[in-house]
């Protein structure tokens, strides 16, 4: 009896012989027949479209070939049908770890569409011409510790976490069901030193506001709601004044610009903007806003729309975060990501005093504990300022 691999082997040339067969008839004259989703286009281009995949629930995952003539797209779409077809027939077992993990995240409906494509990027960038290569029955542990080894040095140990986290996930899956042993039980990560986080210094700090109050424009202003709110810039671009409640000084925090890599082969863009929840559920919150910067909202304040435009359409965060390199530049302040403006909230909150429990509300951290480890050295002078409130308290026996 012929094992699995040697069927495979056969089905795959029968049905390519036949597409041979069916390429050599010629072009066809009529623009479509019934059934073969061949479309001509406005450009000119004949446009195929086939089924590559199905998802759990049984949807068709279409896939989109293009050609000059029809019988070119006809030949193409023909191969690209015999490709989905061989891979539909491959066993889970006889699948390489890339295959696997492809699989798998095709199958994670419950994740975001940002945390999809940072899967399909570590897995292009990272496994697939590596530990990926491996067939997924071969892999063993001392693959997946030489793996991790090579990685750590080449990346920053929190990329190599957040790469082995994928990997871990789809490989114990493949363990819950049955196709592999336990592999990644041993596994030890390089340790993830924590660093000091750079942020404006008070004297820089002013420096920039100098600038901004200077400008006094709408992405100015912006730049400034962030430095005293802690918004990440996707929260600042799709803030809306709906969101914003001048009267009681506070602004909702429920949707997030996301720029992501674009997997539709139709489009011609590689990344593609669109609205999001916020990175987590504690990341909707309600922020009160300073009195001085409720004052110079309502300048700007209109009955609709989003914050940074007079008109309907929203602000991508590359303008935005050029706008604030430009910025940095007429200050006389050094190259910095947009970013440094939320670590600088934060610190400023620390040093003036704000308990830890109510800054990571304000930022959104889905846990008092991120705040701490992400702001120990502001804690830590923190702390040395509180503490030296005793020596108000001691009195020298000898006086």
């Amino acid at each position: 009896m012929q094992d699995f691999k040697t069927q495979k082997q056969n089905l795959t040339e029968f049905i390519r012989q036949n597409v041979r067969q069916i390429s050599r008839k010629g072009d066809v004259k009529i623009m479509a027949r019934k059934g073969e989703n061949i479309y001509k286009r406005k450009d000119g281009r004949y446009e195929g479209r086939y089924i590559k995949a199905y998802d759990t629930s049984g949807k068709p995952i279409w896939g989109y070939i293009y050609g000059k003539t029809y019988s070119e797209t006809k030949e193409r779409l023909n191969r690209k049908k015999v490709d989905a077809t061989v891979k539909s027939i491959i066993s889970p077992i006889d699948m390489t770890v890339s295959e696997w993990i492809e699989k798998w995240i095709g199958t994670q409906k419950h994740i975001k569409l940002s945390t999809k494509m940072m899967y399909h990027s570590h897995l292009k960038n990272h496994i697939q011409n590596s530990v990926g290569k491996i067939p997924l029955k071969r892999i063993s542990e001392s693959d997946i510790k030489e793996f991790v080894a090579t990685e750590a040095k080449k990346y920053a140990p929190k990329t190599v976490h957040s790469v082995y986290s994928m990997l871990h996930l789809a490989l114990e899956n493949a363990h819950e069901k049955g196709y592999i042993g336990q592999i990644c039980s041993g596994i030890k990560l390089p340790k993830i030193n924590n660093t000091v986080l750079r942020v404006l210094s008070p004297k820089e700090q002013k420096q920039l506001e100098k600038v901004l109050l200077q400008k006094n424009s709408r992405y100015d202003i912006g730049i400034l709601l962030c430095l005293y709110t802690g918004l990440r810039i996707g929260e600042l671009c799709a803030l809306k004044w709906e969101n914003i409640d001048l009267k009681n000084g506070t602004l909702s925090v429920l949707k997030t610009v996301q720029r992501i890599r674009n997997e539709d082969s139709r489009i011609e863009s590689k990344t593609t903007v669109f609205f999001a929840e916020p990175k987590s559920s504690s990341s909707v919150r309600v922020i009160p806003i300073p009195e001085f910067m409720v004052k110079m909202l309502k300048e700007y304040k209109r009955d609709d729309g989003f914050v940074l435009r007079d008109d309907s359409r929203f602000t991508d965060t590359r303008n935005i975060s050029r706008r604030f390199k430009k910025t940095l530049e007429i200050a006389e302040l050094p190259d910095m990501k947009f970013h440094i403006l939320r670590h600088t909230f934060a610190t400023r909150a620390l040093e003036l005093g704000i308990d830890v429990k109510t800054l990571s509300e304000i930022l959104g951290h889905s846990s008092i504990t991120i705040t701490l480890n992400l702001y120990a050295h502001s804690l830590t002078e923190h702390k040395k300022k509180e503490m030296s409130k005793f020596n108000k308290l001691f009195k020298n026996p000898s006086n």
